[in-house]
């Protein structure tokens, strides 16, 4: 076989699996399981709060399970990513283009916070282009930043820079970088594998 038949197979190859990667994630979508509700016992703890994006639920089970560890108030941020291929191709394109999308978040409080938990899937190797949005629009003087992330495969460490960076921006500190892996896109971890490792990696974050 020549050596351009070779690589024209090649491509193709990788084409394929690539197409299959992305319908197995948008097939993925589809089997959105809820997670335990919460909400803080007694008197939640005003200096800790957590913000979090989530499209397939699992982003959400960790930032629940955060907010639970710390007693603290919790806000969820949505955008219009649907789950079926249509959002999945737009989150993937949002993600490369740096786009960021038009965000609702639910009401929280965030004047005595000192730590504030953000919590997103990890898309292209960065944080969900929500959580960025979240960031432009949100006033962070003086607050300690711990960035949480779940993933299929990996995050780039100049993207947690840039993010980093843009939280500065806004009067924050990025002090600590959670990355939880979910497995890969044809094997995940269960729900309670997830939670298990969040459980363990949470009170090194204090």
């Amino acid at each position: 076989m020549s050596t351009r038949k070779s690589i024209l197979l090649l491509a193709l190859t990788m084409a394929v699996l690539g197409i299959a990667a992305f319908a197995l994630m948008a097939v993925k979508d589809r089997t959105y399981v809820a997670s335990e509700a919460y909400a803080p016992v007694g008197e939640p703890n005003r200096a800790t709060a957590v913000a979090y994006y989530s499209r397939s639920g699992h982003s959400e089970a960790v930032a629940r399970e955060v907010a639970r560890s710390f007693n603290a108030p919790i806000a969820r941020i949505s955008a219009d990513y649907p789950l079926d291929f249509s959002g999945q191709g737009k989150a993937v394109s949002d993600a490369n283009a740096g786009e960021l999308p038009r965000i609702e978040v639910e009401p929280i409080d965030l004047v005595s916070v000192r730590r504030l938990f953000l919590v997103s899937p990890t898309w292209m190797f960065r944080p969900a282009t929500p959580l960025w949005s979240y960031v432009e629009q949100t006033d962070l003087t003086g607050k300690e930043i711990v960035l949480v992330t779940t993933g299929n495969s990996r995050f780039e460490q100049t993207e947690i820079d840039a993010f980093a960076r843009r939280v500065e921006a806004r009067g924050g500190r990025l002090i600590h970088h959670l990355f939880l892996r979910r497995g890969r896109v044809y094997w995940q971890k269960s729900r309670g594998d997830l939670l298990a490792e969040a459980r363990a990696r949470i009170p090194h974050l204090e």
